[in-house]
C-alpha cells in the first residue's frame, strides 16, 4: 500500500512546553491545522531555570511578529567574572563562549566587558529570560483560535499508526486523531519511549535500559532566585569553579538567580530522580563554605534566596532516531544539552523551523502525504540537523566540564591555558559563529530589517 491518506492534514503536537507553544506559533504562521496535548492542566507547571534566546532564535521571533513585545522579559549580561571558589581569587578570563568581536580584557580589574560591542557581531546579542516568563508570553500571544487548540490535562497513553493516519489516546479517554505527532514533550519523552517500542514490537517496559533513559547524567543544579545583593554587580555573570563542582550567579538589571552544580560519583543512565529537601541541604552543606562571588560564599548567597528552590539532574546525550513511520521528535526528545552554553531551547527552536519548511513544502504539492513521503520528509529533517546537533553536543559538553573539573585535565586547560590563549575568541570564529551564521530561517516568511551585524547570515526568507 501507498500509505495515501485522504484526510485533512493535521500535526499532533504533544508536549506543551517552550518547544511545543513555539511549534504551535510556526504552525499557526505555515496555515497548518494542528492540536497541543499537554499532560498538565495548567501551561505554568513549575517556574524552572533562566534560560538564554541566541541570535537565530530572536530571527524567527522577528519573523513569527514577537520581536518587539517579546522584549520586555528579557535581560542581559554585560560581563563575566571568573574566580576560583576555594579562595575567591578572580581569574578574570571566561570560559562561557562569547559571542561578541573583541570582549576587551580589563586586566585592573580582571573583568570581560563586552557591552560596547555585544551587537556587532550578529547584531542581535544573547540575552536571558526566566523560563515561566517565556511560557506565558509564547502562550498569550497567541491567536485565539490557536490558544484553543492547546488541551490541556492530555496525558498521551498510546500512539497508532495507521497508513493513512495517526491517533493518539489520552488517559482522560479521549483519542486524537492526525496525520503526524511531533514529540516536543522533552526529556523524559513518552512520544520516543512508546515509538520505540512499537519499532521493536515490545512493551515499553520490556525496552532495555538506554532506550528507556538514552541520556547520561554526570552533574546536577541546584538553583533558585536571588535578590540584588550589595557589592554584586548588575547584568554581571560570576561562575566560580572548583574541582566536581562550580557555582554561577547570573545578575540582570535588578534580578537575577544562582546555581550550584555538582559532579555525580559516576554517570548515571537512571531514570527522573526527585530530589528532597534533604537532598538539597546535604548539597549545600558539602559546598557552602566555598565562594560563588568576590566576598560572597554560597551559604551566604543560599540565605537570601527568594520563594522555592529546584534540584534536578542535567541528563545530556543525543539520540540516534529521530523518527518512526509518521512520528517525529523535536528539542530535548532528541538531544538534550548541559545549560551553561544556553543552546537547548534555542536547538529545538531550529528543529521546529527546519521542519516545518520542508513539512509546508510538501503540503503544497500533496494537500495529505502518504507515510513513505512523510518518512522521506522526516529522514531529510534529521540529516539538515545532525551536524549541527553535534556540534551544540560537544559545545556544551565542554562548557560544563571548563567550570566543574571533572578531572585534572580540565583543571590545567582552565587555570593554565585558557587564561593566556584566546580560546574562546577562536572557538566563536570557528565552531560556535558558523553554526549561527548558517542557521536556518522560516523560508516563507517575511523578516524585519537585520540588524547590523560583522557576519553575513547564511539564510534569508524567499519572500
Amino acid at each position: 500500500m501507498s500509505g495515501k491518506s485522504t484526510k485533512p492534514f493535521r500535526a499532533i503536537v504533544v508536549g506543551g512546553g517552550l518547544v511545543g507553544l513555539t511549534a504551535a506559533h510556526i504552525l499557526t504562521k505555515a496555515g497548518i491545522d494542528f492540536i497541543v496535548l499537554e499532560k498538565h492542566k495548567s501551561i505554568l507547571t513549575s517556574r524552572g531555570t533562566q534560560l538564554a534566546i541566541w541570535p537565530q532564535t530572536f530571527r524567527t521571533f522577528d519573523q513569527l511578529g514577537l520581536l518587539e513585545t517579546l522584549q520586555p522579559i528579557l535581560d542581559w549580561c554585560k560581563r563575566t567574572i571568573v574566580l576560583s571558589a576555594e579562595n575567591a581569587c578572580v581569574r578574570g578570563r571566561t570560559v562561557c563562549w562569547s559571542l561578541w568581536r573583541n570582549s576587551k580584557y580589563h586586566s585592573k580589574c580582571n573583568v570581560y566587558n563586552t557591552e560596547a560591542d555585544s551587537y556587532s557581531r550578529f547584531g542581535y546579542a544573547v540575552k536571558f529570560t526566566q523560563r515561566h516568563q517565556l511560557i506565558k508570553f509564547l502562550f498569550d500571544s497567541l491567536p485565539e483560535t490557536a490558544q484553543a487548540s492547546i488541551l490541556l490535562g492530555k496525558a498521551m497513553e498510546k500512539i497508532t499508526s495507521s497508513e493513512d493516519g495517526v491517533t493518539v489516546a489520552c488517559d482522560d479517554g479521549t483519542r486524537h486523531e492526525g496525520s503526524i505527532v511531533i514529540g516536543a514533550d522533552g526529556v523524559h519523552s513518552k512520544v520516543r519511549l512508546l515509538t520505540r517500542a512499537t519499532r521493536f514490537a515490545v512493551e515499553p517496559e520490556e525496552l532495555s535500559q538506554d532506550q528507556k533513559t538514552p541520556f547520561t547524567t554526570t552533574y546536577r543544579l541546584y538553583f533558585a532566585d536571588l535578590p540584588m545583593l550589595p557589592g554584586l554587580a548588575p547584568n554581571t555573570k560570576y561562575d566560580a569553579n572548583h574541582d566536581g563542582m562550580c557555582a554561577q550567579i547570573v545578575y540582570g538589571k535588578d534580578s537575577g538567580a544562582f546555581g550550584l552544580y555538582e559532579k555525580l560519583e559516576k554517570p548515571t543512565c537512571t531514570p527522573k530522580r526527585y530530589y528532597t529537601e534533604e537532598d538539597k541541604e546535604a548539597m549545600l552543606k558539602r559546598w557552602g563554605q566555598l565562594y560563588i562571588a568576590p566576598g560572597r560564599t554560597i551559604s551566604d548567597v543560599d540565605s537570601f534566596r527568594l520563594g522555592d528552590t529546584g534540584m534536578i539532574n542535567l541528563e545530556e546525550g543525543l539520540i540516534d532516531d529521530w523518527y518512526w513511520k509518521r512520528t517525529v521528535l523535536v528539542g530535548d526528545s532528541v538531544r538534550k544539552l548541559e545549560p551553561h552554553a544556553g543552546l537547548g531551547y534555542n536547538c529545538g527552536v531550529t528543529d521546529l523551523v527546519v521542519l516545518v519548511n520542508k513539512m509546508r513544502k510538501l503540503l503544497l504539492e500533496d494537500k495529505s502525504p502518504g507515510s513513505p513521503s512523510l518518512e522521506d520528509l522526516f529522514h531529510s529533517y534529521q540529516a539538515d540537523r545532525a551536524e549541527d546537533t553535534l556540534a551544540m553536543s560537544d559545545t556544551s559538553m565542554k562548557a560544563i566540564r571548563m567550570l566543574a573539573w571533572p578531572d585534572w585535565k580540565y583543571r590545567v586547560i582552565a587555570k593554565y591555558v585558557i587564561p593566556y590563549l584566546p580560546v574562546s575568541s577562536m572557538a566563536v570564529k570557528s565552531i560556535i559563529g558558523p553554526l549561527v551564521a548558517g542557521s536556518p530561517v522560516l523560508e516563507w516568511l517575511k523578516e524585519g530589517a537585520l540588524p547590523a551585524s560583522m557576519v553575513q547570515w547564511k539564510h534569508h526568507p524567499s519572500v
